[in-house]
């Protein structure tokens, strides 16, 4: 059976302003970076198999299900078979202390991140247990830190893989004919880059922005473009965000083109490829501004 449903315009865009909190939230992603030598690491391998005293001890089984939510899915303990899983092209059983060794070798930085700290907090001595990590991690340049329950690192690079910035940027690039974008504010330089190599090729561009003291002293120059800075065509906040590529696709969502909603907000764009809803946008585009840009 099929179900049609006619919405007025306003109602459109509430629709994918509401969609974009469900299928386009998605924040940065923290990638973590550290510098841990191989003869660390082999430090490490008697603390994940435990001594009882300060240390969790664990089984052959436990040891397998610890690192199967290390990254580690594919590990079976099979005790019919020897039991911890076979290494390599070998048929011999596998000891504790060469199945951990191999894995904590192969583990990504963020897991083995994670397998430290789950070290420390299942300990029996958690400032003890500190100790002996940083007597280990301190020739790697790395400190760390435990108090009122939380473990902080010093000398391991947290940085960000831009997600948003990245989905706005890869949609600029594939554009063809014609971006037109209403965005409150505008300071991220890379996509104005984008936005750059894309007038240069001849694309038609028109950028709306929020006439305001956030633009006119952080935001990108936008003299090259044809572009206006408004307050808002009803008294209010020209609060947009959406784009319209080529008439076919349209971004939208609570993401600014900004430093600050790529690197400390919780934001989401959605990206839609649709004639009809391209052609709605692109009319509350031309509806609103289009006599602003040729009068």
């Amino acid at each position: 059976m099929k179900c049609i449903v006619n919405l007025n315009l306003s109602e459109y865009l509430l629709l994918f302003q509401i969609l974009g909190v469900y299928l386009g939230v998605i924040k940065s992603l923290n990638i973590i970076s550290m510098k841990i030598s191989n003869a660390s690491k082999e430090a490490i391998v008697n603390f994940v198999i435990g001594d009882g005293n300060l240390w969790r001890s664990r089984t052959g089984s436990q040891l397998v299900t610890l690192f199967q939510t290390l990254g580690f899915r594919d590990d079976v303990y099979d005790s019919a078979n020897g039991g911890l899983p076979k290494l390599g092209n070998s048929d011999l059983n596998t000891s504790k202390s060469s199945y951990v060794k191999n894995r904590i070798h192969n583990i990504t930085d963020i897991n083995l991140k994670k397998l430290i700290e789950q070290l420390i907090t299942e300990s029996f001595d958690k400032q003890a247990a500190v100790r002996s990590l940083n007597e280990i991690l301190n020739m790697d340049s790395i400190q760390l830190e435990y108090n009122d329950n939380i473990i902080t690192w010093e000398g391991v690079k947290i940085s960000q893989e831009i997600e948003n910035e990245r989905k706005v940027i890869d949609a600029i690039n594939k554009a063809k004919v014609s971006i037109l974008a209403a965005m409150a504010w505008f300071t991220n330089e890379k996509i104005k880059e984008a936005l750059e190599k894309k007038r240069q090729e001849g694309l038609r561009i028109e950028l709306v922005i929020y006439k305001d003291g956030v633009n006119s002293t952080y935001g990108v120059d936008l003299s090259d473009f044809d572009s206006i800075e408004i307050r808002g065509t009803r008294g209010g906040l020209m609060h947009n965000k959406f784009c319209v590529i080529d008439n076919q696709k349209v971004l939208t969502g609570s993401y600014n083109w900004t430093t600050n909603a790529e690197s400390k907000n919780d934001e989401n764009v959605l990206i839609t490829i649709d004639n009809d809803t391209a052609t709605k946008y692109s009319i509350v585009f031309t509806t609103d501004y289009y006599s602003i840009f040729y009068r």
